[in-house]
Parts: C-alpha cells; structure tokens; sequence
C-alpha cells in the first residue's frame, strides 16, 4: 500500500486547503443532523366494506411527538435525548390522539364524510429498529356505499418527504399505494361497484411498480450519505473501465442486499447498518486523499453495495404491500436510475477536472469534506 509522500510543496498546499474546507465543513456538521435521511415513514393496513372501514396505521412516535408538542406550544428537536419508550407503552391518550387522526386523516363513503367510531389497540410497535405508533382505527359510514376515498395529511407540514406505505383491501381486490405530499388521495369502488365501474383507471400493478421506481428515484436524491458514497468512489483517478467495474460491482452488491432484505431472508437492524454505511463513506474518502495509487477499489465498492443495500431495503421491509416482487424490482430500478442520472452530471465533471493542474487538490479537499461527514455521522449514529 503506497501512501503520498510528505514534504512535498503540493500536499503542504492541499493540506492547507483541506483544513479550511474541514473546518467549514466541521461547523456545518455541528448543526446538521444525524441521520443524513431525513423523510420519515409510515405504514397503512386499510380494509373496506361498503360499511365502513378499518385502518390500522403505525406512525413514527418522534413525529407524533413534535406534532404534540407543537400543538401545545412547547418544543420538540427531533432526534433528542429523550428515552426510548418501552415496547407498549404509550404517553399518549385516545383524547389526545383523536385531535391528529380527525386533521389529519379523511375518510369518506360515497360523498358523506365517514364517523371515526374508535381508536383501539394504541401501542408502540418496534418495526425494523424503529418505534412506531400503532392504532386500529374504525370508521362507519352514513349509509350503504359503493365508493370511499381516503385523505392522507398526516406530517407533511412538518415533513414533506414524509411518505405511508398502505396496502388496501377491498373484498377480494387489494392495491397498494404509498401516500406523499403529492399523493395523498385514495379511492376506488366496493363490493359489486369494483366490477361494474366506468371509471377509466390504470392497473393497479402499473401504479405499484411507478410508485415505488419513484421511491427508488427520491431515496437516492435525498439520501445524503448515499451521494456523499459514489462521489467518493469515483473522485480517486481511475480508468475507464476501473470506474465501470466499481459501480457494477456497487450495484451488484446492494441490489442483492435489497432483495434478500425486503423478502426477509438476511436482515440486519438500523442500529448496525447506518453507522457502518457512515464509516464506509469516511474509509472510501480517506483511501482518496491517502493512497497514492488505488486498486482493486470494485472490491470495496462490493462489499459496501453489500451494506448500502440494507439501508436502501428499510424502505420496503416493513411495508404490508403485496405485490412485494414487484415492488422490489421498481424500486430498484429507481434507485438504480438515480444513481446513474448523478452519475451522469459527476462523471463528465471529473473527466474535464482530471486534465486540470489542481485536479489533486480537488480531490483532497472534496475528499476531506466527505470524510468529516462520514466519521461524525457514524460517532452520532453510534451515541
């Protein structure tokens, strides 16, 4: 392993610029979060009769928190100090939780707004390291109905990327959606309706799979440490065909992990898989500033695919959705797609830096910029 030898004028220049730029990119660090995802989720399981409906619905407990909390006027940081609850226990009252349901969720049979009858069976649930708020909720409706919608608005104030993953059953027929600040709207037909509708509508199986291609799509673009991971991967100097070896290998590498994940066969808990995905994003941009000569970096890029991929199939693991196959394979091809479309602006940029004099200084400084988020998410994910 050859390191970059010292003494030299240009590292004593690099490292100068390195320092300025950590130390910029240090203070930014102290007040951003932890977490480098910052959209929270949450998941729908919804049964409809031409009665009424049933909707059991988990939310995460920090959003339900701060929405408490500012509703009474105090002050909640999200991702505090405060105590993990207990598996089932709750701090909150059906009095208190009806205000959120009513805002935030409406439900309608026909054209008549449906009754909230009960909240039943409130719990903290924990899904895939996560504390979730769980509530069985019970709507009737006025009369007979032979359509119902379903107005999702839980969050997005407070978090737009919020994002529910429902699945809903009606008789024989399910679909599943996943409800966002864009998409907060579901309706559709019951009973002998469903069969006998005019309405002209896309498949449900082409609703699913652009559904989740769009999830796949977002998580790469709002995922920060992800980004952060392939500009590190290809800022080193490689050749052609060395970087088309790293990011095959990287995608080999966490599209396993999303299959074998989502389907339940391999699982590892959020409280190991975010720190390590934050150390390899500090280990990848040390090796740049560090090595004097990179090789075999497909392996590194593999074996971190292999971890990425657990973080990326968070998304689905818990969802109650059924057609699961399909909704892996979209979702990975969105996430594949985002990945290519940064590949697509970064690539061109570092091949036109790469003929540049200060090319070296680049990658040193944007390599220690990498590094300081890497190692402080992974002391804050560990704390």
């Amino acid at each position: 392993m050859q390191f970059v030898k010292q003494g030299s004028g240009a590292l004593r220049f690099a490292k100068w610029v390195t320092g300025a730029v950590l130390l910029i990119a240090a203070l930014g660090a102290a007040a951003a979060p932890a977490s480098a995802h910052m959209n929270t989720f949450g998941y729908s399981d919804i049964r409809v009769s031409d009665s009424g409906l049933t909707y059991e619905i988990d939310l995460d407990v920090q959003e339900v928190a701060q929405w408490m909390d500012v509703r009474s006027g105090g002050v909640f940081v999200l991702g505090g100090d405060s105590k993990r609850p207990a598996e089932g226990d709750v701090a909150w009252t059906e009095a208190q939780l009806r205000p959120l349901v009513e805002q935030s969720l409406i439900v309608k049979g026909g054209e008549q707004p449906a009754k909230l009858a009960s909240i039943d069976g409130i719990s903290i649930q924990s899904r895939n390291d996560i504390d979730y708020l769980h509530m069985a909720l019970g709507y009737d409706f006025a009369e007979a109905a032979g359509e119902y919608s379903i107005d999702y608005r839980f969050f997005f104030d407070m978090d737009a990327n919020h994002q529910n993953f429902a699945a809903i059953r009606t008789g024989e027929m399910s679909k599943d959606i996943v409800f966002t600040s864009g998409q907060t709207l579901a309706a559709g037909a019951i009973g002998a309706e469903a069969g006998n509708t005019t309405t002209v509508e896309l498949p449900n199986w082409t609703v699913t799979a652009w559904d989740y291609f769009v999830i796949g799509l977002e998580h790469i673009w709002g995922g920060i440490d992800h980004l952060l991971f392939i500009l590190a991967l290809v800022m080193a100097r490689l050749r052609a065909w060395d970087y088309v070896k790293v990011l095959t290998a990287f995608t080999v590498g966490h599209s396993m992990t999303i299959a074998l994940a989502a389907l339940d066969v391999v699982t590892l808990p959020a409280s190991i898989v975010e720190p390590v995905i934050a150390l390899s994003i500090a280990y990848v941009a040390i090796e740049n500033i560090f090595r004097k000569e990179i090789n075999h970096r497909w392996i590194v890029a593999l074996l971190f695919g292999l971890i990425h991929g657990f973080g990326f199939a968070q998304v689905l693991q818990e969802s109650p959705i059924d057609a699961i196959v399909l909704a892996l394979f979209s979702f990975n091809i969105g996430v594949e797609a985002g990945q290519l479309a940064v590949l697509a602006v970064l690539i061109p940029v570092l091949l036109w830096l790469r003929r540049m004099s200060f090319y070296a200084y680049s990658n040193v400084a944007v390599s220690g910029v990498v590094m300081v988020f890497g190692l402080y998410w992974f002391v804050m994910r560990i704390l």
